[in-house]
């Protein structure tokens, strides 16, 4: 049985809104079809985007226009988000009827949003549970929050200027939790913590704790010579990126590597 709407009208509340930006854009709603086929206007699913990746998911109209239609005059432009703000709001409400409010694309004077509560971003719920559990420190939480990181914000817009702030600030927490699982599973499970510090090279190769924790992680599972040259690339990558050296505890990893490393082979005499 649908709920009833909170305003008491008799009408059945909308189902709450899921949208999806975490390895590409799609929404959802709540026991119901996706609505992506729905979409009869780039621009429509341009500007749910643009709400989406928005601080408070709330943004002037002023703001829209400059992104979408950034060489139309004014009034082409207004005239222009008008139709994109109809299409989006019966691409996420087919059953709108005309001229009647969206339960999810709220329009408050020159300000647009998602309606708060009613709309659920999977980006938003991944930062939150990083947040907790980075300050919480504890192995299960920082791997479930590392696992609802399902991949890149909006890849189909991966050059797009207003995406990118907050594609970095999350691809920023995610290199936390993943420095945080390497870093707890170096005593237990060296090899795993090993793999964490990998993912992260793999996106910032000049992150100087990755490298200390993937030689380190070398050198509790006995593989010197690997951690020496892990040590080499780390210091490379710092040169070349940064222009500095590896800090004192990196050097006192790679000092440990060198006395245990085994003596090299001894070359063969010339015939």
């Amino acid at each position: 049985m649908k709920a009833l709407s909170p305003d008491g009208s008799g009408i059945p509340a909308a189902p709450p809104l899921r949208v999806r930006l975490l390895g590409g854009f799609s929404v959802t709603r709540d026991g119901g079809a996706p609505s992506a086929q729905r979409w009869a206007r780039p621009s429509a699913r341009t500007l749910v985007k643009l709400l989406a990746v928005a601080p408070g998911h709330r943004l002037h109209r002023e703001e829209v226009m400059s992104v979408c239609w950034p060489e139309a005059d004014a009034r082409a432009a207004a005239g222009s988000l008008r139709v994109a703000l109809h299409a989006a709001r019966h691409a996420l409400e087919p059953e709108l009827p005309p001229r009647a409010a969206s339960s999810y694309l709220v329009a408050d004077g020159a300000l647009l949003s998602l309606a708060p509560g009613l709309v659920r971003v999977d980006a938003d719920e991944a930062e939150s549970a990083a947040r907790a559990a980075l300050r919480l420190g504890h192995m299960p939480e920082l791997s479930a929050a590392l696992g609802l990181f399902t991949g890149e914000l909006l890849p189909e817009d991966r050059y797009a200027h207003w995406a990118a702030a907050r594609r970095g600030q999350l691809a920023l927490l995610r290199e936390r939790l993943l420095l945080r699982l390497a870093e707890g599973h170096l005593d237990a499970a060296p090899e795993r913590a090993a793999a964490f510090a990998q993912q992260v090279l793999a996106a910032s190769p000049a992150e100087e704790l990755a490298h200390r924790v993937l030689i380190d992680a070398l050198l509790r599972q006995g593989l010197r010579r690997r951690a020496v040259h892990q040590y080499h690339v780390c210091r490379e990558a710092l040169d070349t990126e940064l222009g500095v050296r590896p800090a004192p505890e990196t050097e006192r990893l790679h000092r440990a590597a060198l006395a245990a490393a085994p003596a090299p082979l001894p070359t063969a005499p010339p015939l």
